[in-house]
């Protein structure tokens, strides 16, 4: 992120000037992000039950996101192999596709409350998969369970605040979060290039 904004062997007044841009402009995204969901909101697009859940938990790019896997979904037919613990679901044009994509096995852990593919696409996405989705449709869940959810992609995201600065969250004052970060970075950034005019001068002396 930071090889976007600051040149290889910049200066110090540079490194400062361009790492505020980059504050400037996450908060900028993260600001438009919010409004574009409050806004707008979210398109149901499949009458899922658990897509109108998911359309009031994710952003709307995040449920944009969750659409395609929607989509995905229904390209898969499912098999109970075993009651409540494992499911298989297996593409509708398998014979049109490469081997590693027509098959999938979904384990049902936790009592029912994690749903775990052999994909392996929630651990690095944090976002369920259409064979996991199609598997939790197929055994009448109405719900994404708190174990799929990860704040970072929920309208409630800007919440994940330590403890002692929970007073900037979102839901109690947003705008001064950024205020905060700024004046830090400011203070610390005039800091070091107050050390590094004092350098070069006791160099001198």
């Amino acid at each position: 992120m930071l090889k976007k904004y600051i040149p290889k062997g910049c200066s110090m007044h540079m490194f400062v000037r361009q790492y505020m841009r980059l504050l400037y402009d996450r908060e900028a995204d993260e600001s438009y992000e919010e409004k574009r969901t409050q806004v707008s909101g979210s398109v149901v697009r499949y009458n899922f039950t658990i897509e109108r859940h998911a359309s009031k938990v994710y952003t709307r790019s995040m449920f944009e996101q969750f659409g395609k896997m929607i989509f995905k979904a229904c390209a898969y037919k499912v098999e109970e192999v075993e009651k409540n613990r494992l499911y298989r679901t297996t593409h509708t044009d398998a014979s049109r596709r490469e081997k590693w994509s027509r098959v999938f096995d979904v384990n049902i852990l936790d009592e029912g409350e994690q749903f775990d593919c052999e994909c392996g696409m929630f651990a690095p996405m944090g976002m369920l998969c259409g064979h996991a989705l199609k598997v939790m449709d197929y055994v009448g869940a109405t719900e994404i369970f708190k174990k799929h959810i990860l704040k970072r992609w929920t309208r409630d995201a800007r919440g994940v605040l330590p403890e002692h600065m929970r007073h900037y969250q979102r839901d109690q004052a947003a705008g001064k979060n950024f205020t905060k970060r700024h004046s830090i970075l400011y203070i610390q950034a005039m800091e070091l290039v107050r050390q590094e005019i004092q350098v070069p001068q006791l160099m001198t002396s």
